[in-house]
Protein backbone atom coordinates (compact mmCIF):
# COMPACT_ATOMS: atom_id res chain seq x y z
CA UNK A 1 0.00 0.00 0.00
CA UNK A 2 1.93 3.07 -1.26
CA UNK A 3 1.35 6.55 0.18
CA UNK A 4 0.28 8.34 -2.96
CA UNK A 5 -3.08 9.95 -3.50
CA UNK A 6 -4.38 6.74 -4.95
CA UNK A 7 -2.32 4.30 -2.86
CA UNK A 8 -0.24 4.93 0.28
CA UNK A 9 3.49 4.03 0.42
CA UNK A 10 3.34 1.98 3.60
CA UNK A 11 0.43 0.39 5.42
CA UNK A 12 -1.96 2.89 6.88
CA UNK A 13 -2.39 2.27 10.59
CA UNK A 14 -5.91 2.16 12.02
CA UNK A 15 -6.78 2.27 15.70
CA UNK A 16 -10.22 0.79 16.42
CA UNK A 17 -12.50 1.81 19.30
CA UNK A 18 -15.55 -0.39 19.85
CA UNK A 19 -18.37 0.98 22.00
CA UNK A 20 -21.52 -0.66 23.27
CA UNK A 21 -22.56 -4.29 23.35
CA UNK A 22 -20.83 -7.51 22.27
CA UNK A 23 -22.93 -7.52 19.09
CA UNK A 24 -21.22 -4.28 18.12
CA UNK A 25 -17.85 -5.77 19.06
CA UNK A 26 -18.39 -8.57 16.54
CA UNK A 27 -18.94 -5.92 13.86
CA UNK A 28 -15.69 -4.26 14.94
CA UNK A 29 -13.87 -7.59 14.66
CA UNK A 30 -15.22 -8.07 11.14
CA UNK A 31 -14.17 -4.52 10.25
CA UNK A 32 -10.68 -5.32 11.58
CA UNK A 33 -10.59 -8.46 9.46
CA UNK A 34 -11.53 -6.60 6.28
CA UNK A 35 -8.95 -3.89 6.95
CA UNK A 36 -6.16 -6.39 7.64
CA UNK A 37 -7.04 -8.37 4.52
CA UNK A 38 -6.85 -5.17 2.47
CA UNK A 39 -3.35 -4.37 3.76
CA UNK A 40 -4.09 -1.89 6.54
CA UNK A 41 -2.16 -2.24 9.80
CA UNK A 42 -3.95 -2.19 13.14
CA UNK A 43 -2.48 0.14 15.76
CA UNK A 44 -2.74 -0.67 19.45
CA UNK A 45 -2.69 3.01 20.49
CA UNK A 46 -4.11 6.17 18.90
CA UNK A 47 -0.69 7.85 18.82
CA UNK A 48 0.58 5.04 16.58
CA UNK A 49 -2.30 5.42 14.11
CA UNK A 50 -3.07 7.41 10.99
CA UNK A 51 -6.80 6.71 11.22
CA UNK A 52 -9.03 6.45 14.27
CA UNK A 53 -12.22 4.46 13.62
CA UNK A 54 -14.95 4.53 16.28
CA UNK A 55 -17.68 1.90 16.03
CA UNK A 56 -20.40 3.58 18.05
CA UNK A 57 -23.45 2.56 20.04
CA UNK A 58 -26.54 4.77 19.90
CA UNK A 59 -29.04 2.65 21.82
CA UNK A 60 -29.74 5.02 24.72
CA UNK A 61 -28.75 8.50 25.83
CA UNK A 62 -25.82 7.29 27.96
CA UNK A 63 -24.39 5.44 24.95
CA UNK A 64 -24.74 8.54 22.78
CA UNK A 65 -22.97 10.64 25.40
CA UNK A 66 -20.12 8.14 25.52
CA UNK A 67 -19.88 8.18 21.73
CA UNK A 68 -19.89 11.99 21.67
CA UNK A 69 -17.04 12.07 24.18
CA UNK A 70 -14.98 9.58 22.15
CA UNK A 71 -15.61 11.45 18.90
CA UNK A 72 -14.59 14.80 20.37
CA UNK A 73 -11.46 13.25 21.86
CA UNK A 74 -10.68 11.77 18.44
CA UNK A 75 -11.11 15.12 16.72
CA UNK A 76 -8.66 16.70 19.18
CA UNK A 77 -6.26 13.85 18.35
CA UNK A 78 -6.74 14.60 14.64
CA UNK A 79 -5.79 18.25 15.05
CA UNK A 80 -2.47 17.34 16.68
CA UNK A 81 -0.89 16.03 13.46
CA UNK A 82 -1.52 16.75 9.82
CA UNK A 83 -2.89 13.87 7.77
CA UNK A 84 -4.82 12.11 10.50
CA UNK A 85 -8.36 10.93 9.78
CA UNK A 86 -11.37 10.18 11.98
CA UNK A 87 -14.07 7.71 10.95
CA UNK A 88 -17.39 7.02 12.67
CA UNK A 89 -19.37 3.81 12.17
CA UNK A 90 -22.01 1.74 13.89
CA UNK A 91 -25.40 2.47 15.38
CA UNK A 92 -25.04 6.22 15.95
CA UNK A 93 -24.63 7.22 12.28
CA UNK A 94 -26.91 4.39 11.15
CA UNK A 95 -29.73 5.98 13.12
CA UNK A 96 -29.33 9.49 11.66
CA UNK A 97 -26.33 9.95 9.33
CA UNK A 98 -27.28 13.45 8.21
CA UNK A 99 -27.44 14.70 11.80
CA UNK A 100 -24.07 13.13 12.60
CA UNK A 101 -22.53 14.67 9.50
CA UNK A 102 -23.81 18.10 10.53
CA UNK A 103 -22.81 17.68 14.19
CA UNK A 104 -19.25 16.56 13.41
CA UNK A 105 -18.19 18.35 10.20
CA UNK A 106 -14.51 17.48 10.77
CA UNK A 107 -15.14 13.75 10.71
CA UNK A 108 -13.68 12.38 7.48
CA UNK A 109 -15.96 9.41 6.88
CA UNK A 110 -19.30 8.15 8.18
CA UNK A 111 -20.08 4.45 7.80
CA UNK A 112 -23.36 2.60 8.08
CA UNK A 113 -23.85 -1.06 8.97
CA UNK A 114 -23.98 -2.05 5.30
CA UNK A 115 -20.57 -0.45 4.75
CA UNK A 116 -18.80 -3.07 6.88
CA UNK A 117 -17.78 -5.38 3.99
CA UNK A 118 -16.47 -2.42 1.93
CA UNK A 119 -14.83 -0.49 4.75
CA UNK A 120 -11.35 -0.68 3.17
CA UNK A 121 -12.57 0.69 -0.15
CA UNK A 122 -14.36 3.59 1.54
CA UNK A 123 -11.35 4.37 3.75
CA UNK A 124 -9.03 4.58 0.75
CA UNK A 125 -11.33 7.07 -0.91
CA UNK A 126 -11.58 9.09 2.31
CA UNK A 127 -7.80 9.54 2.63
CA UNK A 128 -7.43 10.73 -0.96
CA UNK A 129 -7.13 14.50 -0.60
CA UNK A 130 -8.19 14.90 -4.23
CA UNK A 131 -11.58 13.45 -3.42
CA UNK A 132 -14.32 15.54 -1.77
CA UNK A 133 -15.72 14.35 1.52
CA UNK A 134 -18.40 11.74 0.89
CA UNK A 135 -21.81 12.69 2.21
CA UNK A 136 -23.56 9.92 4.14
CA UNK A 137 -26.20 7.95 2.29
CA UNK A 138 -29.86 8.42 3.21
CA UNK A 139 -31.20 6.25 6.01
CA UNK A 140 -32.23 2.75 4.93
CA UNK A 141 -32.74 -0.46 6.87
CA UNK A 142 -29.47 -2.41 6.87
CA UNK A 143 -29.27 -5.85 5.31
CA UNK A 144 -25.66 -6.83 6.08
CA UNK A 145 -25.01 -9.97 8.12
CA UNK A 146 -21.57 -11.50 8.32
CA UNK A 147 -21.05 -15.25 7.95
CA UNK A 148 -18.25 -17.78 8.45
CA UNK A 149 -16.48 -16.65 5.27
CA UNK A 150 -16.00 -13.06 6.48
CA UNK A 151 -12.50 -12.13 7.63
CA UNK A 152 -12.55 -11.48 11.37
CA UNK A 153 -9.88 -10.57 13.93
CA UNK A 154 -10.86 -11.49 17.47
CA UNK A 155 -10.50 -8.63 19.94
CA UNK A 156 -11.61 -10.62 22.99
CA UNK A 157 -9.31 -12.54 25.34
CA UNK A 158 -8.21 -15.93 24.04
CA UNK A 159 -10.65 -17.81 26.26
CA UNK A 160 -13.97 -16.73 24.74
CA UNK A 161 -15.54 -15.40 21.59
CA UNK A 162 -18.92 -14.02 20.59
CA UNK A 163 -20.85 -15.64 17.74
CA UNK A 164 -23.55 -13.43 16.27
CA UNK A 165 -26.29 -15.81 15.11
CA UNK A 166 -28.64 -13.10 13.82
CA UNK A 167 -28.93 -9.35 13.51
CA UNK A 168 -31.88 -6.97 13.59
CA UNK A 169 -35.13 -7.31 15.51
CA UNK A 170 -38.78 -7.73 14.59
CA UNK A 171 -40.14 -6.68 17.98
CA UNK A 172 -41.50 -3.20 18.35
CA UNK A 173 -41.10 -2.58 22.05
CA UNK A 174 -42.36 0.95 22.65
CA UNK A 175 -39.14 2.20 24.25
CA UNK A 176 -36.60 0.60 21.89
CA UNK A 177 -34.96 2.07 18.79
CA UNK A 178 -33.05 -1.08 17.78
CA UNK A 179 -35.46 -2.10 14.96
CA UNK A 180 -35.10 1.41 13.53
CA UNK A 181 -31.31 1.13 13.64
CA UNK A 182 -30.63 -2.53 12.85
CA UNK A 183 -33.60 -3.42 10.65
CA UNK A 184 -35.57 -6.64 10.45
CA UNK A 185 -34.21 -9.82 11.99
CA UNK A 186 -32.02 -11.85 9.66
CA UNK A 187 -30.56 -15.15 10.81
CA UNK A 188 -27.45 -16.96 9.68
CA UNK A 189 -27.84 -20.57 8.62
CA UNK A 190 -27.11 -23.36 11.09
CA UNK A 191 -24.24 -24.56 8.87
CA UNK A 192 -22.64 -21.10 8.83
CA UNK A 193 -22.80 -20.76 12.61
CA UNK A 194 -21.46 -24.29 13.11
CA UNK A 195 -18.55 -23.68 10.75
CA UNK A 196 -17.59 -20.52 12.62
CA UNK A 197 -17.89 -22.30 15.99
CA UNK A 198 -15.53 -25.04 14.77
CA UNK A 199 -13.07 -22.42 13.55
CA UNK A 200 -13.13 -20.62 16.90
CA UNK A 201 -12.67 -23.83 18.88
CA UNK A 202 -9.75 -24.76 16.63
CA UNK A 203 -8.22 -21.37 17.42
CA UNK A 204 -8.41 -22.14 21.13
CA UNK A 205 -11.65 -20.51 22.29
CA UNK A 206 -13.12 -22.30 25.29
CA UNK A 207 -16.41 -20.43 25.51
CA UNK A 208 -18.71 -19.52 22.63
CA UNK A 209 -21.31 -16.88 23.45
CA UNK A 210 -24.29 -16.99 21.08
CA UNK A 211 -25.73 -13.50 20.62
CA UNK A 212 -28.40 -11.65 18.65
CA UNK A 213 -30.85 -8.85 19.30
CA UNK A 214 -33.32 -11.66 20.09
CA UNK A 215 -31.71 -15.10 20.26
CA UNK A 216 -34.99 -16.86 20.94
CA UNK A 217 -36.36 -15.86 17.52
CA UNK A 218 -33.35 -17.30 15.73
CA UNK A 219 -34.27 -19.00 12.45
CA UNK A 220 -37.88 -17.89 12.10
CA UNK A 221 -36.94 -15.91 8.98
CA UNK A 222 -35.07 -18.81 7.32
CA UNK A 223 -38.24 -20.82 6.61
CA UNK A 224 -36.33 -24.10 6.74
CA UNK A 225 -37.46 -25.35 10.13
CA UNK A 226 -34.42 -23.99 11.97
CA UNK A 227 -34.95 -22.58 15.43
CA UNK A 228 -32.93 -21.87 18.55
CA UNK A 229 -33.05 -25.44 19.85
CA UNK A 230 -31.95 -26.77 16.46
CA UNK A 231 -28.93 -24.48 16.55
CA UNK A 232 -27.98 -25.05 20.19
CA UNK A 233 -28.24 -28.82 19.84
CA UNK A 234 -26.06 -28.74 16.72
CA UNK A 235 -23.44 -26.60 18.52
CA UNK A 236 -23.63 -28.92 21.52
CA UNK A 237 -22.52 -31.86 19.36
CA UNK A 238 -19.20 -30.24 18.45
CA UNK A 239 -16.12 -32.02 19.80
CA UNK A 240 -13.99 -30.62 22.58
CA UNK A 241 -14.08 -29.17 26.07
CA UNK A 242 -15.95 -25.87 25.91
CA UNK A 243 -18.90 -23.88 27.21
CA UNK A 244 -21.75 -22.47 25.20
CA UNK A 245 -23.59 -19.47 26.58
CA UNK A 246 -26.89 -17.97 25.44
CA UNK A 247 -27.32 -14.19 25.59
CA UNK A 248 -30.13 -11.76 24.76
CA UNK A 249 -33.22 -13.98 24.87
CA UNK A 250 -36.70 -12.46 24.75
CA UNK A 251 -39.17 -13.79 27.36
CA UNK A 252 -42.05 -13.75 24.90
CA UNK A 253 -40.70 -16.78 23.02
CA UNK A 254 -39.33 -18.94 25.83
CA UNK A 255 -41.59 -21.95 26.30
CA UNK A 256 -41.41 -24.97 28.58
CA UNK A 257 -40.16 -27.04 25.63
CA UNK A 258 -37.36 -24.53 24.99
CA UNK A 259 -36.33 -24.59 28.65
CA UNK A 260 -36.30 -28.41 28.73
CA UNK A 261 -34.27 -28.54 25.53
CA UNK A 262 -31.68 -26.09 26.82
CA UNK A 263 -31.41 -27.90 30.16
CA UNK A 264 -30.66 -31.21 28.40
CA UNK A 265 -27.54 -29.97 26.61
CA UNK A 266 -24.04 -30.99 27.63
CA UNK A 267 -22.00 -27.85 26.90
CA UNK A 268 -24.49 -25.03 27.54
CA UNK A 269 -23.58 -23.15 30.71
CA UNK A 270 -26.46 -23.15 33.23
CA UNK A 271 -27.14 -19.49 32.49
CA UNK A 272 -29.72 -17.51 30.59
CA UNK A 273 -29.82 -13.79 29.83
CA UNK A 274 -33.49 -12.79 29.70
CA UNK A 275 -34.31 -9.06 29.94
CA UNK A 276 -37.72 -8.88 31.65
CA UNK A 277 -37.88 -5.04 31.79
CA UNK A 278 -40.67 -4.95 34.40
CA UNK A 279 -43.29 -6.97 36.27
CA UNK A 280 -46.23 -4.54 36.46
CA UNK A 281 -49.02 -5.41 34.02
CA UNK A 282 -49.60 -1.74 33.30
CA UNK A 283 -45.99 -1.03 32.47
CA UNK A 284 -45.43 -4.24 30.50
CA UNK A 285 -48.54 -3.53 28.42
CA UNK A 286 -47.39 0.01 27.75
CA UNK A 287 -43.96 -1.27 26.71
CA UNK A 288 -45.51 -3.79 24.31
CA UNK A 289 -43.55 -6.69 25.75
CA UNK A 290 -46.09 -9.39 24.89
CA UNK A 291 -46.21 -10.94 28.39
CA UNK A 292 -47.97 -9.63 31.47
CA UNK A 293 -46.85 -9.89 35.06
CA UNK A 294 -48.54 -13.24 35.78
CA UNK A 295 -47.09 -14.85 32.65
CA UNK A 296 -43.65 -13.50 33.53
CA UNK A 297 -43.86 -14.99 37.02
CA UNK A 298 -44.89 -18.36 35.58
CA UNK A 299 -41.96 -18.25 33.18
CA UNK A 300 -39.55 -17.65 36.05
CA UNK A 301 -41.10 -20.53 37.99
CA UNK A 302 -40.71 -22.81 34.94
CA UNK A 303 -37.04 -21.85 34.64
CA UNK A 304 -36.29 -22.73 38.26
CA UNK A 305 -38.24 -26.00 38.06
CA UNK A 306 -37.20 -27.28 34.64
CA UNK A 307 -33.57 -26.13 34.66
CA UNK A 308 -32.25 -26.72 38.18
CA UNK A 309 -29.24 -24.60 39.03
CA UNK A 310 -29.71 -22.15 36.14
CA UNK A 311 -28.37 -18.65 36.79
CA UNK A 312 -30.80 -16.04 35.51
CA UNK A 313 -29.49 -12.67 34.37
CA UNK A 314 -32.09 -10.01 33.73
CA UNK A 315 -32.41 -6.27 33.24
CA UNK A 316 -35.18 -3.92 34.30
CA UNK A 317 -36.20 -0.50 33.04
CA UNK A 318 -37.45 2.02 35.58
CA UNK A 319 -38.97 5.43 34.98
CA UNK A 320 -40.96 4.35 31.91
CA UNK A 321 -43.74 6.89 31.16
CA UNK A 322 -46.72 6.07 33.35
CA UNK A 323 -44.76 4.02 35.90
CA UNK A 324 -46.31 4.83 39.28
CA UNK A 325 -44.84 4.41 42.74
CA UNK A 326 -47.04 1.34 43.13
CA UNK A 327 -45.73 -0.15 39.88
CA UNK A 328 -42.19 0.31 41.11
CA UNK A 329 -42.92 -1.19 44.52
CA UNK A 330 -44.35 -4.26 42.75
CA UNK A 331 -41.09 -4.55 40.80
CA UNK A 332 -39.03 -4.06 43.96
CA UNK A 333 -40.94 -6.85 45.72
CA UNK A 334 -40.52 -9.15 42.72
CA UNK A 335 -36.74 -8.67 42.68
CA UNK A 336 -36.56 -9.19 46.45
CA UNK A 337 -38.60 -12.41 46.28
CA UNK A 338 -37.12 -13.98 43.15
CA UNK A 339 -33.48 -13.24 44.08
CA UNK A 340 -32.00 -13.10 40.59
CA UNK A 341 -28.45 -14.34 40.28
CA UNK A 342 -27.46 -11.42 38.04
CA UNK A 343 -29.34 -8.17 37.49
CA UNK A 344 -28.91 -4.78 35.86
CA UNK A 345 -31.17 -1.71 35.94
CA UNK A 346 -31.54 1.08 33.40
CA UNK A 347 -33.49 4.30 33.62
CA UNK A 348 -35.85 5.17 30.77
CA UNK A 349 -34.20 6.99 27.89
CA UNK A 350 -36.28 9.09 25.49
CA UNK A 351 -35.62 7.74 21.99
CA UNK A 352 -36.91 9.67 18.98
CA UNK A 353 -38.90 7.51 16.59
CA UNK A 354 -40.21 5.13 19.25
CA UNK A 355 -43.81 4.90 20.39
CA UNK A 356 -42.86 5.82 23.94
CA UNK A 357 -41.38 9.11 22.73
CA UNK A 358 -44.89 10.25 21.80
CA UNK A 359 -46.27 9.73 25.32
CA UNK A 360 -46.95 13.14 26.85
CA UNK A 361 -48.54 12.17 30.16
CA UNK A 362 -47.19 10.36 33.19
CA UNK A 363 -43.55 11.12 32.54
CA UNK A 364 -41.32 10.20 35.44
CA UNK A 365 -38.81 12.88 36.48
CA UNK A 366 -35.21 11.86 35.91
CA UNK A 367 -34.29 12.19 39.58
CA UNK A 368 -37.16 9.88 40.57
CA UNK A 369 -36.11 7.29 37.99
CA UNK A 370 -32.54 7.54 39.28
CA UNK A 371 -33.67 6.99 42.87
CA UNK A 372 -35.66 3.93 41.81
CA UNK A 373 -32.66 2.51 40.00
CA UNK A 374 -30.46 3.09 43.03
CA UNK A 375 -32.93 1.30 45.32
CA UNK A 376 -33.05 -1.75 43.06
CA UNK A 377 -29.28 -1.91 42.70
CA UNK A 378 -28.83 -1.61 46.47
CA UNK A 379 -31.28 -4.49 46.92
CA UNK A 380 -29.50 -6.56 44.29
CA UNK A 381 -26.11 -5.91 45.85
CA UNK A 382 -27.35 -7.44 49.09
CA UNK A 383 -28.83 -10.42 47.22
CA UNK A 384 -25.61 -10.91 45.28
CA UNK A 385 -23.52 -10.79 48.46
CA UNK A 386 -25.67 -13.42 50.15
CA UNK A 387 -25.49 -15.67 47.10
CA UNK A 388 -21.72 -15.27 46.89
CA UNK A 389 -21.28 -15.95 50.60
CA UNK A 390 -23.15 -19.23 50.11
CA UNK A 391 -20.42 -20.27 47.66
CA UNK A 392 -17.64 -19.96 50.25
CA UNK A 393 -16.26 -23.41 50.99
CA UNK A 394 -17.48 -24.90 47.70
CA UNK A 395 -15.45 -25.77 44.61
CA UNK A 396 -16.46 -24.18 41.30
CA UNK A 397 -15.45 -24.99 37.75
CA UNK A 398 -13.93 -21.77 36.40
CA UNK A 399 -12.92 -20.64 32.93
CA UNK A 400 -9.61 -18.73 33.08
CA UNK A 401 -9.66 -15.45 31.15
CA UNK A 402 -6.40 -13.76 32.14
CA UNK A 403 -3.37 -13.80 34.39
CA UNK A 404 -3.34 -11.05 37.02
CA UNK A 405 0.16 -11.88 38.26
CA UNK A 406 2.68 -14.72 38.29
CA UNK A 407 0.33 -17.00 40.23
CA UNK A 408 -2.94 -15.05 40.27
CA UNK A 409 -5.71 -15.26 37.71
CA UNK A 410 -9.09 -13.89 36.66
CA UNK A 411 -11.83 -16.30 35.73
CA UNK A 412 -15.57 -16.81 35.65
CA UNK A 413 -18.00 -19.45 36.81
CA UNK A 414 -20.72 -20.88 34.59
CA UNK A 415 -23.05 -18.27 36.10
CA UNK A 416 -21.02 -15.39 34.71
CA UNK A 417 -20.90 -13.99 31.19
CA UNK A 418 -17.77 -12.08 30.16
CA UNK A 419 -17.55 -8.33 30.71
CA UNK A 420 -20.91 -7.94 32.50
CA UNK A 421 -21.01 -10.44 35.37
CA UNK A 422 -18.95 -11.46 38.39
CA UNK A 423 -15.30 -12.51 38.44
CA UNK A 424 -13.54 -15.31 40.27
CA UNK A 425 -10.14 -14.08 41.45
CA UNK A 426 -7.87 -16.94 42.42
CA UNK A 427 -4.32 -18.12 42.92
CA UNK A 428 -2.83 -21.28 41.47
CA UNK A 429 -0.04 -22.88 39.45
CA UNK A 430 1.56 -20.90 36.63
CA UNK A 431 -0.10 -23.08 33.95
CA UNK A 432 -3.70 -22.22 34.91
CA UNK A 433 -4.15 -19.93 31.90
CA UNK A 434 -2.98 -22.64 29.51
CA UNK A 435 -5.23 -25.22 31.17
CA UNK A 436 -8.30 -23.11 30.38
CA UNK A 437 -10.65 -24.62 32.95
CA UNK A 438 -9.68 -24.91 36.62
CA UNK A 439 -11.50 -26.10 39.73
CA UNK A 440 -11.34 -23.30 42.31
CA UNK A 441 -12.00 -23.60 46.04
CA UNK A 442 -13.84 -20.44 47.12
CA UNK A 443 -12.44 -18.85 50.29
CA UNK A 444 -13.95 -15.36 50.34
CA UNK A 445 -16.89 -13.45 48.84
CA UNK A 446 -17.53 -9.83 47.87
CA UNK A 447 -20.87 -8.54 46.55
CA UNK A 448 -19.79 -9.08 42.94
CA UNK A 449 -16.58 -11.16 43.05
CA UNK A 450 -15.44 -14.46 44.50
CA UNK A 451 -11.91 -15.23 45.73
CA UNK A 452 -10.22 -18.59 46.04
CA UNK A 453 -7.38 -20.89 45.10
CA UNK A 454 -7.01 -23.57 42.48
CA UNK A 455 -8.04 -26.94 43.92
CA UNK A 456 -5.50 -28.95 41.98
Amino acid sequence: MRRTKSSPAEPLRVHLISLGCPKNLVDTEVIAGHLATAGFALASEPDLADILLINTCGFIADARREADSEIRTALRWKRQRRGRRVVIGGCLPQHDPAHISERYPDVDLILGVDDIPRVAERLLRAIDDAQPREEPAPISAPTFLYDHTAPRLRLTPHSYSYVKIADGCDHRCAFCSIPNIRGRQRSRTVDSVLTECRQLLDLGARELDLIAQDSTRYGHDLHDGSDLLTLVRACDRLDGQYWLRLLYTHPRHITEDVIRGLAETQHLAPYIDIPLQHISDRVLHGMGRGRGGAATRRLMEHLRRLWPGVAVRTTFLVGYPGETAADFEELFDFVRDYRFERLGVFTYSHEDGTRAAAIRTGRVPGEVAGERRARLMELQQAISLRRNQAAVGTTLRVIVDAAAGPRSFLGRSGADAPEIDNLVRFTGPRDCLERGFVDVRITRADPYDLHGRAAG
